[in-house]
């Protein structure tokens, strides 16, 4: 079993959204990140991007879950994934339990994580309760995120994120905000099983190009260790 998913080891899981480039993905192979996200959307030439990660995941050590992003519907993503061979999924399709069933039948390696907004109206039910219940016992983990898009790089009500985290059976990544300046607070109060990055530790370039700054990685990274550490230490004191 990959340590990342072993939920006997309690560490926060650190996953780092958004990898273009083999450099990049590379040096955030060796910074001690269980999970590198990389994203395939259906606006996107999908299969040239599959090709391109293709190449870069060659080089990648198994050590780290390669994640795809993605809403692309199902016959395309069988497509994709005869090109690229992947660790995890997180689906942003409301897919029903049959299209989940199948996907696990043919790709039953593969672990799901799938998407939940923190706005409970963005879902395709507006009960939290609900939607847990209909994904719960077929997915691998729920990525929480402060909005359904993703990628905003604001933060959600964390109250509301620890009520649902408590309300879960399987893992939850925490998504939507976080830096390197609130990481602490949003483990401290949601306690997730994993945090999700991706604004927070990228830079805008003049062009608009959204670039992985190393340095706030490695920082990011460091900051999560360092909230498991202070917060073990808070509770074993009492």
């Amino acid at each position: 079993m990959n340590q990342a998913w072993d939920i006997s080891k309690q560490y926060t899981r650190i996953k780092l959204c958004e990898f273009e480039s083999l450099d990049a993905a590379y040096e955030a192979s060796f910074i001690d990140a269980d999970f590198l996200g990389f994203h395939i959307f259906s606006d996107q030439d999908y299969f040239n991007k599959a090709d391109k990660f293709k190449e870069i995941f060659q080089y990648l050590p198994p050590t780290v879950n390669k994640t795809l992003l993605t809403d692309v519907n199902f016959e395309d993503l069988f497509q994709i994934l005869s090109v690229i061979e992947i660790d995890a999924i997180q689906l942003y399709n409301d897919c029903s339990k049959q299209d989940v069933l199948l996907f696990k039948e043919k790709f039953n390696r593969v672990k799901i994580i799938k998407v939940m907004s923190e706005k409970s109206d963005e879902n395709f039910t507006d009960d939290d309760e609900e939607f847990i219940r209909y994904y719960d016992d077929l997915v691998d983990a729920f990525l929480l995120d402060s909005f359904r898009i993703g990628g905003t790089g604001v933060t959600g009500d964390w109250a509301h994120c620890s009520e649902i985290v408590q309300k879960c059976q399987s893992p939850v990544f925490l998504a939507g905000g976080l830096t390197v300046d609130n990481v602490y607070q949003a483990i401290q109060t949601v306690q997730p099983f994993g945090v999700d990055v991706e604004n927070g530790v990228s830079d805008r370039l003049p062009d608009e190009r959204r670039v992985k700054n190393m340095l706030k990685c490695r920082l990011f990274v460091e900051k999560v260790k360092e909230a498991d550490w202070k917060i073990r230490k808070t509770v074993s004191s009492r």
